[in-house]
């Protein structure tokens, strides 16, 4: 089971990808819910029974990922509640400044597998130049 926080650009890319992958129950959360519902009903009309509407909870989910800008700047609320954060969840995050997150951080203390955001986007890049390079 996995939480998406963000139903934007990088959170639909995710979420789709996510349910490429084989993920069994998507949840996703945003703070403006026309837009999630919105992103829920795309995906469901491709995965039907496979995506719900999240909350900031993560509790049950064995993946996470904040697409939201929330951590860029110093101050920012955590994208979701780090309480329930156990040694069992992968905790991955989109921002690439700072690379470690107050969210990552909290991931961390709690002994959670993460992924920055600088991860990620290398990973992307490869995926890119991959593709030029067949071109």
């Amino acid at each position: 089971r996995a939480l998406l926080v963000g139903a934007g650009g990088a959170g639909s890319a995710i979420a789709l990808a996510l349910l490429d992958a084989g993920v069994a129950t998507l949840a996703i959360h945003d703070a403006d819910n026309t837009r999630r519902d919105a992103l829920i009903a795309r995906l469901s009309a491709r995965y039907p029974g496979r995506v719900a509407i999240g909350s900031s909870d993560p509790t049950g989910c064995t993946f996470i990922a904040n697409a939201t800008p929330a951590g860029m700047r110093d101050g920012d609320p955590l994208p979701l509640k780090v309480e329930p954060l156990q040694p069992t969840m992968f905790v991955g995050d989109v921002i690439t400044v700072p690379e470690v997150t107050p969210l990552l951080a909290a991931a961390r203390r709690a002994g959670c597998t993460t992924q920055t955001g600088v991860g990620m986007f290398n990973e992307v890049a490869k995926l890119v130049v991959a593709f030029y390079a067949e071109r």
